[in-house]
């Protein structure tokens, strides 16, 4: 390992570091090769070799392998890369919030969001910001919990909306939490029980449902409710954690499942499902907001975070 020393401090690295060398190390971990590289960047093969030196010159430690199979970072190469590719994503994103700009919009967010946020709480933040904050784009990309989350790292996202899990407890994240919300069994409008006031769990074991796959923690909480009540379900009709797949399948059959109390009741008032009178104590998780720490956020952003409060605040009423 060579010695720490050897690295030259920030003012010899920002007086030549240049865009096409973040642009180079980029091209070079995904090619792993550097004839490749240079052909994707539209350079030749001995500029990019050239251009590699003096990145390794630059930072004073190896940064790739070479070998006749082509090149492989080393861990300060590893290293090297991320940041860079969290230095490209908010050049891309500070780039398209400039178009949006130009073209008349007041700004420009990149929201990550799981499903738990996607059919009540999201639209109803986007609404409030639309009619307070006129021109902002939301761009929206849905997820799992451990993808977003590390879109977001990556700087290709400006929050993450969803379930406060393990991954959101990182020292580059700042959460907070908007709201908790109960799990409701939901049915078809003319399922058996939707009309029944007295609903047992040996009634529900004898249902078929739609569960989440096993490994999921709602999964392993209603599993564990059943047998502690010495009951078993029977073998789900369908695995998925999809909320609009779900919900597609309940209106088609005589079956439960779980939902989110927000959305089990969305479902409702709009006729589509009927919610069960039973409460179960399926604890999930608290509904949340994650952001980066050291990136000052947006006007833009500030304005969503405060739609989020209010509207997630509504939702506990």
């Amino acid at each position: 390992m060579p010695d720490s020393t050897r690295i030259p401090g920030l003012g010899h690295i920002h007086g030549r570091l240049r865009l096409r060398h973040l642009n180079l190390l980029a091209a070079l971990r995904e090619q792993g090769s550097v004839h490749k590289a240079a052909a994707r960047l539209g350079m030749t093969q001995p500029a990019a070799s050239k251009l590699l030196l003096e990145l390794e010159d630059m930072f004073g430690v190896p940064l790739f392998i070479r070998s006749r199979r082509g090149i492989v970072p080393t861990a300060f190469g590893h290293a090297l890369a991320r940041s860079t590719d969290v230095l490209l994503a908010d050049l891309s994103g500070a780039r398209d919030e400039l178009v949006a700009l130009a073209a008349g919009a007041a700004g420009r967010l990149r929201v990550g969001v799981q499903q738990v946020a996607l059919p009540v709480l999201l639209p109803r933040a986007a609404r409030r910001l639309r009619t307070e904050y006129p021109g902002v784009t939301v761009l929206v990309q849905e997820g799992s919990h451990d993808m977003l989350l590390a879109s977001l790292a990556r700087g290709e996202l400006d929050c993450v909306l969803g379930r406060l899990g393990a991954g959101a407890a990182q020292a580059s994240f700042t959460t907070e939490v908007l709201y908790d919300e109960p799990i409701l069994v939901v049915a078809r409008v003319g399922h058996p029980l939707a009309r029944s006031t007295r609903i047992t769990p040996a009634a529900l074991a004898r249902q078929a449902w739609i569960l989440p796959p096993p490994e999921a923690p709602l999964r392993q909480r209603i599993d564990a409710y059943f047998a502690q009540a010495g009951l078993a379900l029977q073998a789900p009709v369908i695995e998925s954690v999809s909320l609009l797949a779900n919900e597609v399948f309940l209106r088609d059959g005589d079956m439960l499942a779980a939902m989110p109390r927000a959305v089990a009741q969305h479902y409702a008032a709009l006729g589509i499902l009927a919610v069960l009178k039973f409460k179960p104590d399926w604890a999930m998780p608290t509904v949340g907001v994650v952001r980066r720490r050291q990136v000052e956020p947006a006007p833009a952003l500030l304005h969503f975070l405060q739609a989020l409060r209010i509207e997630a605040q509504a939702l506990q009423c």
